[in-house]
């Protein structure tokens, strides 16, 4: 399995793994639900259309997406007075591309100037055609996330890839990322590492850390026929960008090739454990919580707690491993082969990985018989998922069925929700949708955050909803809590429009976020909004890996 990296724009957070490549080709119209008989996927159901970006045309939407972590504005007019600010715009009237880009960023930033984003587009588009780079650079960025400008990622390319021409470091990292994610251009990691050297060289942090990277997941670049010399040439000192935010292209958690390296389940756990509270919250999911809405136990096994029991993949994976290994719980393979069938179900292919290597064991068998002869639900609803999976075929469909019902007697919120997911998709059932929101109605009075996100999803893509406010509430809070379904159901509402205002941007950034936790669905729908605006030039075009 290949992880790659895609950035994104988020309040300045970091970016965050990705359990598959960015390429996917699944969509939200297409199911988690397995081709096998008996399911433990959720598709969300969802019919897709054509949805077109609105522009903005307020400042608001930078303020909330842009940090400032480097200065906005060239020395050339760095005072902000009012006659200052009358230079500027003389000078951005005689065509100075440097003034038209300052007059711009001064106008989205609301600095000197009323905020008007269509007057900041206007003047950035001034110095764009006059091929300034670090005006094509910020063009680009707010192409790439759909900010003031409809969303474009190939017209943000080809602004990348002539401010990288120029010698940018920040475009030419930009550039080397489009080599990586298969989604804008074919996936070419040699011409990847190209940039991302370029990059480096003119002291982009972030390109010295994706080339190491890239070393440590084993890929070997092709021998570097640039020289120093002609390296100097294309780089350009990173503090003359003058850019228009700090991209933070953090890579903190991505890796570009499967590493074959055997990695102890102690040493994973205790890496994460031992994270900044920022940083584990992050990497769970939950870093846009309020801080009013933490778990009151703020300890890293506190907030693994309080993240799995909302859906993040990543800290029910995690908990997983901890059962597997015996670290910070006691060892148990029947809840380790439990949580990864959930992550798994929650689009983590790795939890996929980890439970077909956990199946190859006799003595897991032995102690999920042993579970199951005993009446424990969480053994039924692990063999059942299993079996599903087809990873054994030693239950029939009936069996796995039956074990289904018995653990939901026994108030089993995960197998109750499961029950839902058959009556939602008519697996091994007759369809029938009242029938699952009841289940789902039962394990949401149980607590269930899960059930509540897919009530409020059948809620919100109903056809006649009319007052879904509260469920896109539902949505957004348990998103930020770090469920990956709400997130992708919430990328899928800004894309529609269903209970809030369409915006392809956010939905983009949205179905990022969840792409890169590993969600397929939203993986998917990345790759379909980028078929539906890719040109017909053959430098776009993507071809099918082997």
């Amino acid at each position: 399995m290949k992880i790659y990296i895609i950035p994104t724009i988020t309040n300045g957070k970091k970016l965050r793994s990705i359990h598959s490549t960015l390429t996917s080709t699944f969509t939200l119209t297409s199911t988690l639900t397995l081709t096998l008989t008996l399911t433990l996927f959720f598709t969300l159901l969802f019919y897709l259309t054509p949805l077109y970006a609105q522009d903005s045309t307020r400042s608001e939407a930078f303020r909330e997406n842009f940090s400032r972590k480097y200065p906005l504005i060239k020395a050339k007019y760095p005072s902000y007075s009012l006659i200052a600010g009358y230079l500027l715009v003389t000078e951005a009237n005689r065509n100075d591309p440097f003034a038209q880009h300052e007059l711009g960023l001064r106008y989205l930033t609301a600095t000197g100037f009323d905020a008007d984003t269509a007057k900041a587009i206007y003047w950035i588009r001034k110095a764009v055609d006059q091929n300034l780079a670090a005006a094509r650079f910020n063009y680009g960025i707010m192409l790439y996330n759909g900010i003031g400008v409809p969303w474009n990622p190939f017209e943000a390319f080809q602004n990348f890839k002539i401010a990288a021409a120029s010698g940018l470091p920040d475009a030419q990292f930009a550039v080397g990322l489009s080599y990586t994610d298969n989604l804008l251009r074919n996936r070419d990691l040699n011409k990847a590492y190209h940039y991302f050297k370029l990059a480096a060289a003119g002291k982009y942090e972030p390109a010295k850390e994706a080339i190491a990277q890239l070393l440590r997941s084993g890929f070997t670049p092709m021998q570097d026929s640039l020289s120093k010399k002609e390296i100097q040439n294309l780089t350009k000192p990173a503090d003359d960008a003058a850019q228009l935010m700090d991209p933070n292209w953090d890579l903190d958690f991505y890796d570009f090739e499967k590493n074959n390296k055997k990695e102890k389940d102690s040493d994973i756990i205790n890496e994460i454990v031992k994270k900044k509270p920022d940083e584990l919250k992050n990497y769970l999911g939950i870093n846009n919580l309020n801080a009013d809405k933490m778990p009151k136990d703020s300890s890293a096994l506190g907030l693994l707690g309080f993240a799995a029991e909302s859906g993040s993949p990543e800290a029910i994976l995690i908990t997983g491993r901890a059962y597997a290994g015996g670290v910070n719980f006691k060892k148990d393979l029947v809840l380790s082969a439990f949580n990864y069938l959930r992550a798994y179900r929650l689009g983590s292919l790795k939890a996929g990985q980890y439970l077909f290597e956990l199946l190859q064991s006799k003595e897991f068998f032995n102690k999920l018989k042993e579970r199951v002869s005993a009446g424990d639900p969480d053994a039924m609803y692990a063999w059942a998922g299993i079996s599903a999976l087809g990873f054994d075929n030693q239950i029939s469909n009936q069996q796995a069925l039956d074990f289904l019902k018995k653990a939901v007697d026994k108030k089993h919120i995960p197998s109750m929700i499961e029950m839902g997911l058959l009556y939602s998709t008519g697996t091994l059932v007759q369809k029938n949708k009242s029938k699952a929101v009841e289940y789902w109605s039962m394990a949401q009075k149980l607590g269930s955050k899960e059930a509540a996100v897919r009530i409020a999803i059948i809620n919100v893509v109903e056809p006649g909803s009319k007052n879904i406010s509260e469920d896109i509430s539902t949505l957004t809070q348990i998103s930020n809590e770090g469920s990956v379904l709400a997130q992708t159901a919430l990328g899928y509402c800004y894309e529609k429009g269903f209970g809030v205002k369409e915006n392809k941007g956010i939905a983009i950034r949205l179905y990022r976020q969840a792409s890169q936790r590993g969600n397929e669905t939203a993986y998917n729908s990345l790759k379909r909004m980028y078929d539906e605006l890719r040109p017909e030039d053959d430098e776009f075009k993507i071809y099918e890996e082997n």
